[in-house]
This record gives C-alpha cells, sequence and structure tokens, in this order.
C-alpha cells in the first residue's frame, strides 16, 4: 500500500515540478524563500486538495466536472503571458512573485488532488496519509524543479520565458486531454 500511495503522490507533484520549473526559468532575480515559498504553498495545496475532496464528497462534484478545464484556463493564461513577454524582444519582464500568481499556480497545480481525495477511500487508502505524502512529494518536486528552471534561465537567457511559458501551456493541454480521454 506505501508504494501505491508514493506513485500517487509522485504523479501528483509532476505538476507542482513543471510549473515550479517554469517559475525558475522565468525569474532571474529571486529572494532567497521565494522557492521555499512556491514549493511550500504547492505542498500544502495538493495536501489540502486532497482533504477538501475526501471531506467535500458530493457537494464539490460539479467542481470535479470542471477541474479541467479550470486548471487548462489558468495555466494556460500564466503561460500564454509568458510566451507573449519573451515574444516581445523587450527584455524579459515575468510577472513578480504576488500572492495571486502563487495562488492560482498553486490551485492549477492541485486539482487533480481534489479527485484523488475522492477516490481515496475508494482505493483502501487512509486519506492523512496520502495527504502529507503529497504534500510533500509537491514541495520537494518543486524545489527540484525551480532550481532546474533557474539553470536553464542561466543557460537559455531571454528564451527562458518561452520554454517556461509553454511548459505550462503544455501541462494545461496535458490536464485537459487526460481528463477528456478519461471521461470518453
Amino acid at each position: 500500500m506505501i508504494e501505491v500511495v508514493a506513485a500517487i503522490a509522485v504523479g501528483l507533484a509532476l505538476d507542482c515540478f513543471s510549473a515550479a520549473f517554469a517559475a525558475g526559468a522565468c525569474w532571474e532575480r529571486v529572494k532567497t524563500f521565494t522557492p521555499l515559498l512556491l514549493a511550500a504553498s504547492f505542498g500544502a495545496f495538493q495536501a489540502g486538495m486532497i482533504l477538501l475532496g475526501w471531506t467535500g464528497g458530493n457537494l464539490i462534484e460539479a467542481a470535479v466536472y470542471y477541474d479541467h478545464w479550470i486548471a487548462f484556463v489558468l495555466l494556460a493564461a500564466v503561460g500564454g503571458n509568458m510566451i507573449r513577454e519573451g515574444l516581445s524582444g523587450e527584455p524579459m519582464r515575468c510577472e513578480p512573485m504576488t500572492l495571486r500568481l502563487l495562488i492560482t499556480l498553486s490551485v492549477a497545480t492541485s486539482i487533480d488532488a481534489l479527485a484523488v481525495g475522492f477516490s481515496t477511500p475508494f482505493m483502501g487508502l487512509e486519506v492523512v496519509s496520502m495527504s502529507l505524502a503529497a504534500g510533500l512529494a509537491s514541495l520537494t518536486l518543486a524545489i527540484l524543479g525551480y532550481f532546474m528552471g533557474l539553470k536553464v534561465r542561466s543557460l537559455a537567457g531571454e528564451r527562458a520565458s518561452i520554454i517556461g511559458g509553454a511548459i505550462l501551456v503544455l501541462l494545461g493541454f496535458k490536464i485537459l486531454l487526460e481528463h477528456l480521454a478519461g471521461a470518453a
């Protein structure tokens, strides 16, 4: 059972890794706490969404029906803006880390965890263990992704914003297609 929990947790955390990578590729100069804040937010939202899904049950069923569209729109908007900025020919001006951006990315990368929360009892998994594992995996992979993104930025320069934006848009499409394929 531990292997199942770990596999699900890492699977959920890969979206956080991708978004953190894009953030690292975009921001040239960061404050020391930025990667930790980003990773902590991703981890908290992953863990919280699992608990919310488990607790909310039928009350949130309608939101889960549209979760893939919400994630797609949020990620495509942030990623599209990064691509537009990168293609503008002007020096890169990535959107600064604001509470709004932090929450947008955290929600967009953790919506799948809501569905996992709903299904946790049916899989015979303990919800607190699942929640903690997903939060820790997301925190860890987000830090790793962020620093890998910084490295790509040092190698790719101004094009890093385009790369980071494309990753977010593709992540949005991935989430959308997975859910649409699963619904068919």
